[in-house]
């Protein structure tokens, strides 16, 4: 999600401030155990990150072609698959091992009332092209008081954990990220009971569950319209990320080294933790070694 072009409802100084986004922002400052790589221009838009044992996997916002991206470390792409559903507004990815589930979830205007899943096999030789996916269909609740960026129905992470899927809202209502259990293996099913997340200080944009240690992360930023002094000091979104335990109880809370616009988060074999945030007009999509790892 491009904040710069995609906020219809904000008014004021702090649309005018977020219509700035991007003017001169400088690339991440690193230190010793972080790395950054530039994404090439197919993936300007990279909305969501998956850690596979050598390479990525990444794709692009709303409006853009239906395209998964594989690259290496370098950001050199190596393969892609085209799907033959639209890209309505992919936002987030995960896997069983075997297979990927790709979240066509994105709801920031609340224009939606289902929403998409869909599972695409980790291998991709010998599919044909545009391959249709499995489809799981997520049936949201009917409320007509709902109002664009002013509600928790916008859902940017999706996590596989335990045999199920966990889909985490953005929460831009509450600010306090929720979690839904969702059955992978059931077509069409309604979003059920939410399980709320301590309040990390900021939109959920990604997460991902570290199975050996049963910790929770999420990444974001914080909401724009409640961070104008950050705009104003062209100091850009402020990205952070946080660690919880297998309760949802927060354990702590790390800034991250870049000003840009994080969408995307996964763990490597080797436990060191990734992100990748989106491009603009003054720079290209970047895939980021943040320096952390889940094994401390």
């Amino acid at each position: 999600m491009e904040l710069s072009v995609r906020y219809p409802v904000l008014s004021g100084l702090a649309g005018i401030l977020l219509l700035l986004n991007g003017c001169g922002l400088s690339q991440p400052v690193l230190a010793d155990g972080q790395s950054v790589v530039a994404l090439p221009s197919q993936l300007k838009e990279t909305s969501g990150l998956l850690c596979l044992e050598q390479d990525f996997i990444s794709f692009n916002d709303s409006g853009n072609e239906p395209l998964l991206y594989r690259f290496d470390h370098n950001g050199q792409i190596n393969h892609q698959l085209q799907l033959s559903f639209r890209n309505r507004d992919w936002e987030a990815i995960s896997s069983d091992g075997e297979f990927l589930y790709l979240a066509d979830t994105g709801n920031n205007a609340k224009y939606k009332q289902t929403l998409f899943i869909y599972k695409v096999p980790l291998n991709w030789s010998g599919l044909k092209q545009p391959y249709t996916p499995e489809r799981l269909e997520i049936t949201l609740p009917v409320d007509k008081k709902y109002q664009p960026y002013q509600h928790d129905i916008d859902f940017e992470a999706l996590v596989y954990q335990q045999d199920s899927l966990w889909l985490i809202s953005k929460s831009w209502d509450s600010q306090i990220p929720k979690r839904y259990k969702l059955d992978p293996k059931l077509k069409q099913q309604k979003l059920g009971k939410a399980l709320p997340f301590a309040n990390p200080g900021f939109l959920v944009t990604d997460a991902v569950f570290d199975q050996n240690k049963q910790e929770w992360w999420l990444v974001g930023y914080p909401d724009p319209r409640k961070a104008i002094w950050a705009y104003l000091s062209n100091a850009g979104f402020q990205p952070q990320i946080a660690r919880y335990d297998e309760n949802l109880l927060l354990l702590e809370t790390k800034a991250l080294a870049t000003t840009g616009q994080v969408e995307g988060l996964c763990i490597d074999q080797d436990k060191q933790i990734w992100i990748s945030e989106e491009g603009n007009k003054h720079s290209p999509a970047l895939l980021i070694k943040t320096g952390f790892s889940s094994s401390k």
